[in-house]
């Protein structure tokens, strides 16, 4: 089963939030998308991958 997380960014990076949410989600062993919406935010979708 896959994980969807929904990313909280400022564009440039990710949230505190997102960062510990995305780690959990990769504990669990199973894929992991994140979602990175909106305008200019190459920098947080970069950080994501």
């Amino acid at each position: 089963m896959t994980t969807l997380l929904i990313a909280e960014h400022d564009n440039a990076s990710l949230k505190d939030a997102t960062n510990k949410a995305l780690t959990a989600a990769a504990a669990l062993g199973a894929d992991v998308e994140v979602l990175v919406a909106g305008q200019n935010a190459k920098g947080a979708a970069d950080a994501a991958a």
